[in-house]
């Protein structure tokens, strides 16, 4: 199948707006294109401001070139974090110091905090601090630091330094991608605060909906090994049932 430029550059496109994150060589494949005429291709791309390019992968722009806008993340798959969330109450338990991300996924843990007697949380986020203010019982730490505009997120090395001052017993943590083996962020500035996090925190429980699994992105967050369990809304590709097996985590889903 030879594609005129004009085809390749909307198949591309089309690709790229499905999957968020596509590898080079599996472009190559669906576009039965030369080396050569691909990168031609993604460089004018690149330049165009319609994706960016990191070492062997491809991905989507977006509006700000790293993070979608807060309120887009909060209702793209709404329900499913919903589910997540629920998952992730059972974790709860009275007396507990949390370190929670800023992710949308995260926030919706707010409502289950509050049946809580007593918990700390730590958070950059600031919807989720907002929405804890009327519960009492849970003693909420903002990390402070350089909000980044749209997306309710503290970051920056304020941000990370002010993490240096706890010490939790969970983590709830999102990201951009998942692979067996690997979690990502699009954001450097998120994958430092939140090895940070997974670093003071005696367990990391990854929160992630199914469009998360088998995406890459630029910044390694951490290995998959490393975390405590995975939450997701629906049970993943044998390859992470596998991986996550072997490596003793736990791995509950939706359905």
């Amino acid at each position: 199948m030879n594609l005129y430029k004009s085809e390749r550059i909307s198949k591309i496109l089309e690709i790229l707006e499905k999957k968020k994150v596509v590898s080079v060589a599996d472009l190559q494949k669906q576009l039965f294109v030369s080396d050569s005429s691909l990168r031609r291709d993604l460089v004018e791309l690149e330049r165009t401001g319609k994706i960016n390019r990191g070492y062997g992968v491809v991905e989507l722009a977006r509006a700000d070139n790293v993070e979608l806008s807060y309120m887009f993340r909060e209702q793209e798959h709404e329900a499913e974090k919903k589910k997540i969330a629920e998952i992730a109450s059972t974790f709860l338990t009275d007396n507990q110091a949390i370190f929670i991300d800023s992710s949308s996924t995260a926030s919706f843990l707010a409502p289950y905090l509050s049946v809580l007697h007593s918990a700390i949380v730590i958070t950059n986020g600031l919807r989720l601090a907002v929405a804890l203010d009327n519960m009492p019982a849970v003693k909420t730490y903002v990390t402070g630091g350089r909000l980044k505009s749209g997306s309710g997120s503290l970051l920056g090395e304020t941000s990370v330094d002010y993490v240096d001052n706890f010490t939790a017993d969970l983590a709830f943590l999102s990201c951009t991608g998942i692979t067996p083996t690997h979690i990502y962020m699009s954001s450097e500035s998120q994958a430092i605060l939140k090895k940070k996090m997974m670093a003071h925190a005696e367990k990391t429980v990854l929160l992630a909906d199914h469009s998360k699994f088998g995406a890459r992105s630029y910044y390694r967050l951490a290995r998959t090994e490393t975390l405590e369990a995975v939450i997701t809304d629906e049970k993943p590709g044998a390859d992470f049932v596998a991986n996550l097996e072997a490596n003793e985590v736990e791995l509950l889903y939706g359905n």
